[in-house]
Order: C-alpha cells, then sequence, then structure tokens
C-alpha cells in the first residue's frame, strides 16, 4: 500500500476523533429559587461573554455574606458567586448582565419570573438585591475585602 492509499484510509477516522475532542457538552439551564430560603441555582444561562483570567474580586457583606464578583471583558455581564446564609446560599453561581456607566456598574438577572437579582458595584463598594414576585426582598451591602 502506498503512502497515498494510507493517508486517504485514515483521513475519516483523524476527522472523526477530531471532532470528538472539540464538542462541548451542552449544559442545561437551572432552575433559580422562588423564595429567600431555597438552595438551587440563580444562574441566568451559560456566559459567550469573554473573561480574562484574573481572580475574582472577594467581597465581604452584611449578613455574614460573602460575594465573588468577576466582570467580563466588555462590562457588559458579571458573574458572581454568592455565599448567603440567610438565603441558604453556599456558592451560588449568578450571572448577570448590564454595563458601566461612568464610575457604577450595575447588572440584573431578571430571567426567572419569580425574583429578580440585581448587582451594583461603585469603586470598592457592592450592592446584591433581591426581589421575589411575592413582594419579598433581601439586600446584602458588600465591601472589597482586604
Amino acid at each position: 500500500m502506498n503512502t497515498l492509499t494510507k493517508v486517504a484510509t485514515a483521513l475519516p477516522a483523524l476527522a472523526l476523533l477530531s471532532a470528538c475532542a472539540t464538542t462541548a457538552p451542552t449544559p442545561t439551564a437551572p432552575n433559580t429559587p422562588t423564595t429567600p430560603s431555597t438552595t438551587t441555582p440563580a444562574s441566568e444561562s451559560v456566559t459567550d461573554a469573554a473573561y480574562d483570567r484574573m481572580a475574582p474580586a472577594p467581597y465581604i457583606c452584611t449578613d455574614d455574606s460573602q460575594i465573588l464578583a468577576k466582570q467580563s471583558i466588555n462590562k457588559k455581564q458579571v458573574m458572581l458567586t454568592a455565599t448567603l446564609p440567610k438565603v441558604n446560599w453556599s456558592e451560588q453561581p449568578i450571572i448577570l448582565n448590564g454595563g458601566v456607566e461612568g464610575d457604577t456598574a450595575s447588572y440584573v438577572n431578571e430571567s426567572n419570573p419569580e425574583v429578580v437579582y440585581a448587582w451594583h458595584m461603585k469603586g470598592d463598594k457592592g450592592i446584591l438585591a433581591m426581589k421575589w414576585a411575592d413582594g419579598k426582598e433581601y439586600q446584602v451591602n458588600c465591601q472589597i475585602g482586604r
């Protein structure tokens, strides 16, 4: 068998292996909480925004809460990891969309009709607020930990 025949025979197998190696799994959108005491995820969706490799900013908040916040490179999205004891959250991921105007960044997640999430940052301070459809509200004030 000559070299050209060997290459032509191996090409389909290589193409199949390449396709399998680059196919990413399709994530499912998690549920969001409907009351302050639930522990289900609050992600809006899987992000397609670009993020740098720097570590997220750690915020220390009221109510013994902690938030890790990371803005996308274009500042149109933020990824939060929230630990909120009063809402029974531990390292809960949340993706919010918005942007920056001046020195203030504001992001919202309205994907769940039961609850709206908002994250606002200015300087080294941040505020995470949640409002449920039944009128309940929760808010924590945060500052970047040192």
